[in-house]
């Protein structure tokens, strides 16, 4: 018997208890797919060498304290990297590094004055953490890098003067990785965004091989791997070359829509299934063609093969989709063929998109209440962040700060992110604790090779960092244990503290979140109405466009498209995350996985609408003359639907 179907009586007390009892601990405790980690490989190698390169140098100078800080930095400074593209990797370093040079000054000089001030000093860094979630996961990972160089800065209380010096080489570390990205920029120029192209034409045809074998369903509601790239491309690209491969990415989004059309319209024509095949075969040739083309091969795509498909009969109910689908493969292919890769660019970013501060600053404070999800689980981290410190001073524990570190790393705002994470550190960190006090140990006498060492657990953290938290836990325990090892603390007894204080830690998270649980099912009813809105703001103005063309435009339609996308993407997330959690009716998972499923279809009929309105071929009168009757009982209809799952009335 599920807790849905319990009487009131019946129910458990602590609801969160009793999920955590029942959670497969098993499956959270392996580790998931590594191989995901290989094409990382080379960027994790160069953010590795950027912390070691600190490193080394202090242990060489005779300066290990100084060389160890630096080397902290350049750490946190390399996973702030990790989540960015281009230019944004460079300004996520920028905000992470000062972050935790500030950081460090606080730490070291509250520490050295007045430890129990770390209490509220604490609180405020986990609020603050806690908050910018609701900034985007990017800027969420960044600030929560903030209370991590506090803690281990307070593990060496120090004067302004010598803790300003310290924050200083925190700095340079952050300099060294700011400068490691910017190298990214000139190795390899533009192999990402031709990498990101080739796998979207490599989706797009997947897709197309889907419907010749007569599947007819709506393309996958996520955007292509080009778009994020695309968004913020390698500065030393030419402006030509990234205005072409922005419109490469145009034409994809258009002929996946173009094929759903034929999907849908085409199905029972065989015209339309060697139709389809032809696409495919032209879309794995252009995505060949994106592999292949190199500043020293810039003519590869020069053998592209041509599209003579086989169309249907001008009075045909698809040909209007068939017309559109051959002309932007056409276009596309020429757009290839003309591209040259070699054309010489230069760091330019006045075309860069600036950072919306008043947004920022309306997002933030929209979420300063508790009775949100974001201001509930700032308010609640900041909470048992200091719980955890005043314990810490109560009771002396050793290398304390650890308890406090771990809380940081384990409470997140779902119940399903919390748990997995709290079993992983607590794994992870156990046997990292103790390979790294192996390793230290063989090696104790040689820094230069525990310097090594570190470097090489280091790049295996990198390099699992957005695949598997278990390893990562364990990767970076092993560099951690073998940095405090350089700068002087003996690795057997740092290992078992952190070994007995990570567990004090993630216990304290567990409990904080079973206590005061943050249940994703109280919020899901504004992303699902988020979700009908868009599809209804969507779909109206598709109506309204084939009644008046020209009254939405183009960039408008693609616009709101995107939005649909997005919001059918976020509500398919928390379908998952309500499976995981508790049902909290009205809204259960299985009313989300419904609402996602109309959705869907609803985007399958979208697509054949935008392919329609931006075709060349003008519609049929027949189709359009009553859209505007059409589109006004759509949007009525979608907003009553919004309004009751906003509401939970039936």
């Amino acid at each position: 018997m599920t807790v849905a179907h319990m009487s009131p009586a019946e129910r458990p007390k602590w609801p969160a208890l009793s999920y955590l009892a029942r959670f497969e601990w098993r499956a959270a405790a392996r580790p998931g797919g590594l191989r995901q980690a290989v094409p990382g490989a080379r960027r994790a190698l160069a953010l590795a060498g950027g912390v070691l390169l600190p490193l080394l140098l202090g242990v060489l100078a005779g300066r290990a304290a100084d060389g160890v800080y630096a080397s902290l930095g350049a750490l946190l400074a390399g996973l702030a990297s990790l989540k960015g593209v281009s230019r944004t990797r460079l300004t996520a370093v920028t905000v992470a590094g000062g972050g935790a040079a500030l950081s460090t000054f606080v730490g070291a000089t509250v520490a050295y004055a007045q430890p129990w001030a770390l209490v509220p000093v604490i609180m405020v860094w986990g609020y603050a953490a806690g908050l910018a979630i609701c900034l985007g996961p990017r800027w969420g990972a960044v600030a929560m890098l903030w209370p991590v160089a506090l803690l281990i800065a307070i593990g060496s209380p120090l004067d302004p003067a010598h803790a300003a010096s310290r924050a200083g080489f925190v700095l340079a570390g952050t300099a060294i990785q700011g400068i490691v990205v910017a190298l990214s920029w000139a190795a390899r120029r533009g192999d990402h965004e031709r990498a990101a192209l080739e796998a979207s034409y490599r989706h797009l045809a997947d897709y197309a091989w889907q419907v010749a074998d007569g599947l007819i369903q709506a393309p996958a509601p996520v955007p292509f791997p080009a778009a994020a790239r695309l968004a913020d491309p390698n500065p030393l690209l030419s402006r030509g070359t990234r205005r072409t491969y922005a419109q490469l990415l145009e034409h994809a989004e258009r002929v996946r829509a173009a094929l759903a059309a034929v999907a849908v319209h085409g199905a029972a024509d065989p015209k339309a299934i060697r139709l389809a095949a032809d696409t495919a075969r032209i879309l794995d040739a252009v995505a060949d063609a994106m592999s292949g083309l190199t500043s020293r091969h810039p003519d590869h795509a020069a053998g592209l093969p041509e599209l003579h498909p086989p169309l249907p009969a001008a009075d045909s109910d698809w040909r209007w989709a068939a017309d559109a689908l051959v002309a932007q493969l056409r276009a596309a292919t020429s757009l290839l063929t003309d591209l040259d890769p070699a054309a010489p660019g230069s760091a330019a970013f006045e075309d860069a998109s600036p950072t919306d501060t008043l947004s920022a600053r309306r997002t933030l404070l929209a979420n300063l209440t508790p009775a949100g999800e974001t201001g509930r689980h700032a308010l609640r981290l900041a909470v048992t962040a200091g719980l955890a410190e005043t314990l810490v001073h109560l009771t002396g524990l050793y290398e304390g700060r650890w308890v406090v570190l771990t809380v940081f790393m384990v409470l997140k705002p779902d119940y399903t992110s919390t748990v997995s994470r709290g079993v992983h550190r607590a794994l992870g960190t156990a046997a990292g604790a103790a390979f790294g006090a192996v390793i230290a140990t063989l090696l104790h006498g040689t820094p230069i090779g525990i310097a090594l060492a570190a470097g090489i657990a280091v790049a295996a953290a990198y390099a699992v960092f957005d695949v598997d938290y278990l390893v990562y836990s364990f990767c970076l325990t092993v560099f951690i244990v073998l940095l405090l090892e350089i700068a002087g603390l003996r690795a057997d007894t740092t290992a078992t503290a952190r070994l007995a204080d990570t567990a004090i830690g993630a216990a304290l998270a567990l409990l904080a979140y079973a206590l005061w649980p943050t249940w994703h099912g109280r919020t899901a009813p504004q992303i699902f109405d988020r979700l009908v809105t868009a599809h209804e703001t969507y779909a109206t103005a598709l109506l309204r466009e084939l009644d008046a063309p020209g009254e939405s435009g183009p960039h408008r339609l693609r616009t709101l498209q995107s939005a649909a996308r997005r919001a059918r993407t976020d509500a398919e997330a928390a379908a998952e995350r309500l499976a995981a959690e508790p049902p909290h009716p009205p809204l259960t998972a299985e009313a989300a996985r419904t609402l996602v499923g109309a959705a869907t279809r609803l985007a399958h009929t979208e697509l054949s609408l935008h392919t329609l309105v931006t075709s060349a071929t003008p519609a049929h009168p027949a189709e359009t003359h009553r859209a505007q009757a059409l589109a006004a009982d759509t949007e009525a209809a979608l907003a009553e639907l919004a309004s009751r799952v906003k509401t939970g009335a039936h």
